[in-house]
């Protein structure tokens, strides 16, 4: 990401907590990210605390400050502290008087917005990425709750809130605010993601992190060409029985064309090119009797090529040889779905049916043993 961001007048919103108020689009027409930020920090300022919620906010900070120095107290050195003079020990404790009230000023002068995303800048979202800015001590200053605002990032929301996107692409270490319109948070009201985040949680944003890795990685056209060379390797290898050679050739052609093939000249050849093999591969998974990896790969490549016939008669195959049929039967009767020719469906429906005699009659055999 670059160090400076770019800002270019854009579009944001703002969510009253007040429901009988309209969402309101709003112009950001400053020069930095600077400015943008001031702006809201002078917003949210205006949400001040009443004077008994400062002092409970003031004693709230105290009992931290004071519970940090018993800490530090007990971990230092006992003998020395107990050869203090009771001036030191007055003196210590009007400077630690003075330091505490200058850090709860500090505080409260400083209370700002917190972040809190709602779409992460993914491949799927374009690296389009959107968020809340919400006040930070909304809680604590007892805010009205946000229904709207609460809505779209799927945990309580205080007091008003804005909406704003940007722009995060990792491979072209390209960060921009962008516009986020009153249509937007309309579809995200009606439709919140799946997945809420919660920045406080360590694994699920080093997941996200992973995931982002993988998005930074580049494709050359250099690349390309090597993954399709190793296919055609790999095709060599499996028509001559060799499904380990196979196998090996064709990871290497879904290793290569992992990363931001949207970034190359022909991304459908490049997709395409992966899709086979991610096929191929799972075929010599299941010659090879590692049924779950078959079923992965095929899965993969159904994501990308959601209309290809072969990925879905991958995958009907994969199930049907771990036998995990609940799985296998959407997958065959999307593959008739599609257009799969009769021969291969008819054979597919049978081996569905005929597993699932098997099992049950193994089942059967297996407690009339345990309860005979």
């Amino acid at each position: 990401m670059t160090s400076q961001p770019i800002v270019d007048p854009f579009t944001y919103v703002l969510i009253p907590a007040d429901d009988a108020k309209p969402v309101e689009e709003r112009r950001f027409e400053g020069k930095s990210d600077g400015e943008l930020r001031h702006m809201l920090q002078r917003y949210f300022r205006h949400q001040l605390l009443s004077r008994d919620q400062e002092l409970a906010m003031k004693r709230h900070l105290v009992a931290k400050s004071e519970e940090a120095a018993r800490k530090q107290a007990a971990q230092g050195d006992t003998a020395d502290a107990t050869a203090k003079t009771p001036v030191q020990h007055a003196a210590e404790e009007e400077l630690r008087r003075q330091q505490q009230d200058h850090m709860i000023e500090q505080y409260l002068d400083n209370t700002s917005y917190e972040i809190v995303p709602v779409v992460m800048p993914m491949r799927e979202t374009h690296y389009v990425g959107t968020s809340l800015y919400v006040d930070d001590s909304g809680s604590f200053k007892d805010l009205p709750l946000n229904s709207r605002a609460s809505t779209v990032a799927q945990r309580d929301i205080r007091g008003d809130a804005f909406l704003l996107s940007n722009r995060d692409d990792p491979a072209l270490d390209e960060w921009a605010r962008t516009d986020c319109t009153a249509a937007a948070y309309e579809h995200l009201h009606a439709h919140p993601p799946k997945q809420a985040y919660d920045t406080a949680d360590r694994a699920q944003m080093n997941k996200t992190a992973l995931l982002r890795d993988a998005d930074s990685k580049r494709i050359s056209e250099a690349d390309i060409e090597a993954a399709a060379a190793a296919k055609t390797a790999g095709n060599a290898h499996f028509a001559k029985g060799d499904t380990a050679a196979a196998l090996q050739a064709y990871t290497t052609v879904v290793e290569l064309t992992e990363g931001r093939r949207d970034l190359l000249a022909d991304e459908a050849a490049a997709t395409a090119l992966r899709v086979t093999a991610l096929l191929n591969r799972s075929l010599c998974y299941v010659r090879q009797g590692q049924t779950a990896a078959a079923a992965t790969d095929a899965r993969t490549a159904a994501h990308l090529d959601p209309a290809s016939v072969k990925a879905q008669y991958r995958l009907a195959q994969a199930l049907l040889a771990d036998r995990d049929y609940d799985a296998a039967e959407p997958v065959v009767q999307r593959f008739v779905e599609l257009g799969g020719d009769e021969a291969s469906a008819t054979a597919l429906q049978q081996q569905l049916a005929e597993g699932r005699r098997q099992l049950k009659a193994e089942m059967k055999k297996k407690f009339s043993k345990m309860f005979a």
